[in-house]
């Protein structure tokens, strides 16, 4: 890898991608997540997370679990965005910058983002053993044979190797860019403790205060990232980076393990019940609804952590029933942000 010296435009650079590279996962997952025919389960009741520990339990189904298991990834993929987003902001929002969400980094896809060196082609789809198989390969963890980084780089072999990067810019740059006594428009709403309720891990999810606080926490940000998901090396996260909540067992996996587990209850028990995908003469309305719901997310996150609103979710749930009702209508849910609805 070529040797360059990191400077602030390039670690700007790189935190804005790491909060493309959270969002881009959320739609490939959740798509995957709710083209399963949960029993139980219709457009108008979209499966939710539900144990199914016991065999008596009337929720238990292979859908339902297999549901858990790709659902519970998109929401620690919710957490990794707002992660990136308070990273960016920590070291840049009182520099006049914000992360952006909307035009260009709108989410598109058809390949992987063109910073990570892989090949393989990417489309939103049902669950099947070759989706789940395509959604591991975005979750692999780092290659052993990866390079160490050595300074910013335009293409990286894999999304482990991209966020060591991301660490190695900080710990040259930390100093110079973070300041103690700016505004950092920090959002914590999927990791604090004060909401019981919410998927609470043992680290903050905000970075503010002294340097030497606010540092510790930025390290403890990209290890909970690249622990949970991308780049972790082992099946297992480590108890200080998942869930404290002992309901959550699936959060004790790695996104690449349970990726794996559905793929092989497919390949071991068979397919399971999805939505067709024969269309119908709703399916057009349906689609322009989730159209207009993307667009209204992307909004709200933007505005949401360039400090104009609170952030507002609500879009983001309400979205959940947008996407099966395409399902439901018979066709492959398409996330598109669409400029004409960028106010609404």
């Amino acid at each position: 890898m070529q040797n360059n010296a990191w400077t602030a435009e390039h670690l700007l650079d790189h935190l804005q991608k790491a909060v493309y590279l959270e969002l881009w996962t959320i739609p490939l997952y959740l798509t995957a997540a709710y083209s399963l025919q949960v029993p139980g389960t219709s457009a108008q009741n979209p499966p939710a997370l539900q144990p199914v520990r016991s065999p008596k339990n009337p929720n238990r189904s292979r859908e339902q679990v297999a549901f858990n298991h790709i659902y519970s990834i998109a929401v620690q993929e919710m957490l990794h965005l707002e992660l990136a987003a308070n990273l960016f902001n920590a070291l840049f929002g009182a520099k006049g910058h914000s992360p952006r969400f909307t035009g260009e980094w709108a989410p598109r896809y058809g390949r992987f983002p063109p910073w990570i060196g892989v090949s393989a082609p990417i489309e939103l789809a049902a669950v099947s053993d070759a989706q789940m198989s395509l959604l591991a390969t975005v979750e692999t963890p780092e290659p052993g044979t990866d390079a160490p980084p050595n300074g910013p780089q335009s293409v990286y072999d894999s999304i482990g190797q991209f966020y060591k990067a991301i660490e190695q810019g900080i710990d040259q740059l930390w100093d110079q860019l973070y300041d103690p006594a700016a505004d950092h428009r920090q959002k914590s709403e999927f990791a604090d403790p004060k909401y019981k309720g919410d998927d609470y891990t043992g680290f903050s999810a905000t970075i503010a205060g002294d340097s030497a606080t606010a540092r510790k926490q930025a390290d403890r940000v990209i290890e909970a990232i690249i622990g949970q998901g991308e780049g972790s090396r082992g099946p297992f996260i480590a108890p200080d980076l998942r869930p404290e909540e002992l309901d959550d067992v699936e959060d004790r996996v790695s996104h690449f393990a349970r990726f794996r587990m559905v793929q092989a209850m497919l390949r071991f028990g068979g397919p399971l019940r999805t939505y067709s995908t024969a269309g119908s003469d709703g399916l057009a309305a349906a689609q322009q609804q989730l159209d207009t719901g993307f667009t209204s997310l992307l909004v709200a996150l933007e505005r949401g952590f360039a400090g104009d609103a609170e952030l507002d979710l609500g879009a983001m749930w309400t979205l959940l029933r947008q996407l099966v009702a395409v399902w439901a209508a018979g066709g492959v849910p398409a996330f598109r942000y669409v400029t004409s609805g960028a106010a609404s």
